[in-house]
């Protein structure tokens, strides 16, 4: 849903380690490397080398803080060590997003990035309830059917074509429906962490963190107060920060939400505001490839982007699977794919439109290379290889981490409702986003059969006085947290502001755009907020092609977009 990939924008050699606070078996010299099952749980935060640059600590914390003698959970964290400590200003916490996604992979990929925006702080994450290294995880144990390779899946994850039939939902549904049965078997004990992944003790952990930091060496020597939170929160991680800053507004310091999500929305389950945007920002691909010429972009063609456009619906009008599977084709099942991958895959790359938009020229040439030469599933599976691409992937138990939180965030709003309940839902999202509406009920699907309880959930009301004001961060075209809920959030909290990016993709780091990251170095580095100087203009995008002026008021995009929401009436 909200899953975010960092490119790695800036690099420098070598980190400076600041001084740790180390057990009595460590010494501060020590070259031995642990792993997290190596380092013992602690109540205190205590630090050991890892991953040849970084610290590991796992903090102990109780599994359910409404009944504290229910068992204990184990934070695993990471730290990548200020780059310079003249002044140190402690220890700022980060979350990917997700939800789902790993803190500890997040430290990897912004390690060099983040000590060149951010020099005086610890860069500090950690897998959150049910995650990755954290104790206990939750791995759901699945039937072969919903884990089987994806070409004997396929028939359980078709994509119809523009106008899909009850098929693709039924099969959609099924597969949902299950795995959040079997989830609700195996994750779903008291004991379990299935009950604990809700948003709510993800942000009591937060307390917890900044309570042992505030007692270690670093808390003491730090310039600032070490109690309060600093944090950059992207996408998921917004609303993890909105909770946090709505329960404790009394502990926020300085903190960032980038990428922003809608906390109404998302505690309600509907989504709705989520993709608003999407196919706009698809829409872009088009007039940068027109920009970028034939040298750049293969997909090029005519003398317009809205003559790049025509070449994409005409490749779209030749997938009509329901046409196909109506008339009994023998190559209708590589029809379902291809367009599946099309979706999906452009879906995901307007994600980081900068980095991949030239990933979807490369995949729309191929597949008119597939069709004319006779699309097969075989030619399809063998494109795949090539491409270094999976247009159908199994599903992965790891993805169900996402349902863990988002379902119980919910309250359960969706289980047990059929699939004739959802047909509100999916006419509303699918008239949003022609790219994304199918994904997006597809998601809801899992909630349904998903009948894990929490009984520590906050469902608002959100926003208040914050000690210190919230910065938000939106792009003006964000595939899946619109610049709308940015707007929201600065009215919700008081004194909050918004710093708008002319961009596209999601989150400010989708942009690479210098004066962004530059508002919010000085944010964290000095709590200089930007005032009316909230505003950054368009940088370079796909291809290195720079142009000029508000992209959401260009008038090729806005054509294409209102093209590409007619492709549903095909």
């Amino acid at each position: 849903m909200y899953g975010f990939n960092i490119s790695r924008l800036l690099f420098f050699n070598g980190l400076l380690c600041f001084l740790t606070v180390a057990s009595p078996l460590l010494p501060r010299n020590s070259t031995e490397q642990y792993t997290f099952a190596q380092i013992p749980p602690s109540k205190d935060l205590v630090w050991y080398p890892c991953f040849t640059t970084y610290f590991c600590a796992v903090l102990d914390a109780p599994l359910d803080y409404n009944d504290r003698k229910e068992g204990r959970s184990y934070i695993p964290l990471i730290k990548s060590p200020a780059a310079s400590t003249t002044p140190y200003k402690g220890m700022l916490l980060t979350n990917p997003g997700g939800p789902g996604q790993s803190g500890i992979n997040l430290v990897f990929e912004i390690s060099s990035f983040a000590a060149e925006i951010l020099p005086s702080y610890d860069i500090v994450s950690w897998d959150p309830r049910g995650i990755g290294y954290a104790v206990p995880v939750a791995n759901c144990t699945l039937s072969s059917n919903l884990t089987a390779p994806a070409a004997k899946r396929r028939s359980l994850d078709k994509i119809y074509g523009p106008e899909l039939p009850t098929q693709y939902f039924e099969h959609a549904y099924q597969v949902g429906y299950e795995a959040g049965q079997e989830c609700g078997s195996s994750i779903g004990g008291p004991k379990d962490a299935g009950p604990h992944m809700a948003t709510a003790t993800v942000a009591r952990d937060m307390i917890l963190i900044l309570d042992a930091y505030a007692k270690t060496e670093e808390g003491k020597l730090c310039g600032e107060d070490a109690s309060l939170l600093n944090y950059w929160g992207f996408s998921y991680g917004t609303f993890l920060g909105e909770t946090f800053a709505s329960r404790y507004p009394h502990r926020v310091g300085k903190v960032v939400l980038d990428g922003v999500i809608d906390p109404d929305d998302w505690v309600s389950g509907v989504g709705l505001t989520e993709i608003a945007l999407t196919d706009e920002v698809f829409s872009t691909f088009f007039l940068y490839c027109n920009l970028a010429g034939p040298s750049l972009c293969p997909y090029y063609t005519g003398t317009t982007a809205h003559d790049i456009y025509l070449r994409f619906e005409a490749l779209v009008n030749q997938l009509n699977a329901t046409y196909a599977i109506q008339q009994k084709w023998a190559n209708a099942t590589a029809i379902e794919v291809v367009l599946q991958g099309i979706k999906e895959l452009a879906f995901s790359w307007s994600y980081t439109p900068i980095d991949t938009f030239p990933d979807i020229a490369t995949l729309l040439v191929g597949i008119e290379d597939l069709i004319a030469a006779g699309l097969t599933l075989a030619a399809v599976e063998a494109a795949e290889a090539q491409l270094g691409v999976n247009i159908s992937e199994p599903l992965e138990v790891s993805e169900l981490w996402l349902f863990g939180v988002s379902c119980t965030d919910q309250g359960g709003k969706y289980y047990g409702l059929t699939l004739q309940d959802f047909a509100n839902d999916t006419r509303t999202l699918e008239a949003a986003s022609w790219l994304a509406g199918e994904q997006q009920i597809s998601n809801k699907y899992f909630c349904a059969g998903w009948d894990i309880k929490t009984d520590y959930r906050y469902a608002g009301p959100f926003g208040g006085n914050t000690i210190n004001p919230i910065l938000f961060v939106s792009n003006t075209l964000d595939p899946v947290t619109p610049i709308y809920n940015g707007q929201k959030g600065t009215r919700i909290f008081n004194d909050a502001q918004l710093l708008t990016i002319e961009g596209i993709g999601h989150t400010s780091t989708a942009t690479h755009n210098t004066c962004g990251f530059g508002k919010i170095s000085a944010f964290f580095e000095s709590g200089t907020l930007p005032g009316k100087d909230n505003y950054c203009s368009l940088e370079t995008g796909p291809w290195n092609v720079t142009t000029t002026g508000s992209l959401t008021k260009r008038s090729e995009v806005l054509e294409i977009r209102e093209r590409i929401g007619g492709l549903k009436n095909l």
